[in-house]
């Protein structure tokens, strides 16, 4: 096998997609990408089961990829224009709690106005809520912008990031006690905060920001599942000659000195672990920096923010109930909205119950419909979230996936009763549609991601990852860089814009990296020209 590259990509996820596949289409880069998982594509991957039913494991929905962003025409031009998106009802998320079910339209002002006509006595407060969103939502921006730039012009990037850092950098709660006396009101806007990951006594205020700004107008779903991501991206990556493997699993980054020159990764064949070594120019890692500082360097580079890696709180972790319907759901009244089901409005009330879900008393859950958003499903489906610590599974760590043993297997069986049940008390009838059902818990997301605990939104979202100045595309490492959801936002539009930040760093075509921006941003309101940035030229 070749074992050199221009450039190493560490994961599969969106990001680490992103970079390879942006490196192979403007600079000619013959790039690996190593994946830990038997498939690739992060949380982007899908499974299936031989009773004939798929589920995405990661994608539920996404926002602002409307022919009219420039998110989209950037997402068009990584993937090619490989993935097409299905807009999801006009109600596409729905907030149901006892004596109240909203139904979140797309668009900002249909949006504003219900919210306003269930509470009018707040009509003030909620004008200055959006206002306030927006103004959040770009001092997040600027902020990634800042990251950007070297340490001497460190100055430069804190006085560019001063105006709004107060409002950014407090926490959800906060914003919300503030400016309304309406404990549902509060309930209800905060009702996305599982996007987050966290409550909104713990978020920041601007990470809450950037996320109920990605749905304003609406949410989307790829066309054939979010597998058509990694679909796209491979072969364009393959064309330059690169390579995308999976069930390599990275153990360390190779060092001459200070220098990244490339890694080692361990594979298994014939029933035995297999290491290999690969050389590039440079690496970028979209493992998460915890992963990246804690696992794949030596402890002397992480030495300056050792502690605040350390002080760091677990992110979220949480249990999937993968579901088989016998019948469309649609026969119960759903159209392919989320549905975020809680018994209180205090939410910060409803996580600190989390563990209980082990004992089948559940206050909250997720509830998505996959086959109902995708046009080409063809089995129907539905997933259940839930939050739970990962150490009620730690027990189980050292055991195999898949061969956990009963007492695991009867854990998991309790905990989709308790859900499927709970959804049950809202919609009658779902429970009898069910012809399959599985659940994952936190083990399968470390076994097949590396993150800790199991994580799925690498570090928390809390006000401290917005203060920390080592979270950037740059690492102390020389040729080594980090990209993904810790450098940037959540979600696939975060992951997309960690390739891209890290790509303005990385890359030695920055400028063609800038063009590509701007062309987005150019498009995006000319959207019948969108063949202009799909066909624009290699360069190398």
């Amino acid at each position: 096998m070749n074992n050199q590259f221009d450039v190493i990509v560490v994961g599969s996820g969106v990001s680490g997609l992103t970079c390879a596949s942006l490196l192979a289409q403007l600079e000619n880069k013959r790039v690996l990408v190593l994946e830990r998982h038997f498939t690739v594509g992060g949380f982007t991957h899908s499974f299936k089961r031989k009773e004939g039913y798929e589920w995405d494991v990661g994608v539920h929905y996404v926002g602002e990829m409307n022919p009219g962003s420039h998110y989209r025409a950037l997402f068009d031009r990584v993937t090619a224009g490989g993935v097409s998106w299905k807009a999801m009802p006009e109600v596409f998320d729905r907030f149901v709690y006892p004596g109240l079910n909203f139904g979140a339209r797309c668009g900002i002002q249909r949006f504003r106005q219900d919210l306003i006509d269930s509470f009018p006595h707040q009509s003030s407060e909620l004008e200055q809520y959006f206002d306030d969103l927006i103004s959040a939502a770009r001092w997040y921006g600027r902020l990634m912008v800042a990251r950007l730039l070297p340490d001497w012009m460190r100055l430069l990037g804190t006085l560019f990031t001063f105006p709004g850092r107060g409002l950014g950098l407090m926490t959800t709660r906060d914003y919300l006690d503030r400016h309304f006396n309406d404990n549902k009101l509060k309930g209800v806007l905060a009702s996305q905060w599982g996007n987050a990951g966290l409550p909104p006594g713990q978020s920041a205020f601007a990470v809450h920001a950037v996320i109920a700004c990605h749905y304003l107008d609406g949410g989307y779903y790829p066309v054939g599942g979010a597998k058509q991501i990694a679909e796209s991206i491979v072969p364009i990556v393959e064309a330059s000659d690169g390579k995308v493997y999976s069930g390599y699993r990275v153990e360390k980054i190779l060092l001459d000195g200070d220098t990244a020159i490339g890694v080692q990764a361990v594979t298994r064949a014939q029933g035995r672990d297999i290491r290999q070594e690969f050389y590039a120019d440079y690496i970028i890692s979209g493992v998460g920096a915890w992963v990246t500082y804690k696992q794949l360097l030596p402890r002397r580079f992480s030495l300056d923010f050792k502690k605040e890696i350390d002080r760091f709180p677990s992110g979220s972790t949480h249990v999937c109930v993968y579901i088989g319907f016998k019948k469309s759901p649609e026969c119960l009244g759903f159209k392919g909205e989320n549905c975020w089901i809680y018994d209180d409005y205090d939410h910060d009330k409803n996580y600190s119950g989390r563990g209980n879900v082990l004992n089948g008393q559940i206050n909250s859950c997720f509830l998505s419909f996959p086959s109902l958003k995708d046009p080409m499903a063809r089995s129907h489906t539905a997933e259940l979230i839930a939050f739970v610590d990962h150490e009620n599974f730690a027990k189980w760590s050292d055991t195999r996936w898949g061969k956990r043993g009963k007492d695991y297997e009867k854990l998991k069986q309790g905990i989709a009763d308790g859900l499927i049940d709970f959804v049950e008390g809202h919609y009658p009838g779902f429970a009898g549609l069910i012809d399959y059902c599985e659940l994952s818990t936190p083990l399968s997301t470390a076994n097949f991601t590396g993150h800790k605990d199991g994580c799925i939104y690498g570090l928390p979202g809390i006000p401290d990852k917005l203060r920390a100045r080592w979270l950037t595309p740059r690492t102390p490492v020389r040729n080594l860089y980090l990209t993904g959801s810790d450098i940037a936002g959540h979600g696939i539009v975060g992951a997309l814009m960690g390739g891209v930040l890290t790509l303005l760093v990385a890359s030695r075509q920055r400028y063609a990296i800038l063009r590509l921006l701007y062309s987005a941003m150019r498009l995006s309101r000319h959207p019948e020209k969108r063949d202009v940035l799909l066909e624009s030229q290699t360069v190398g």
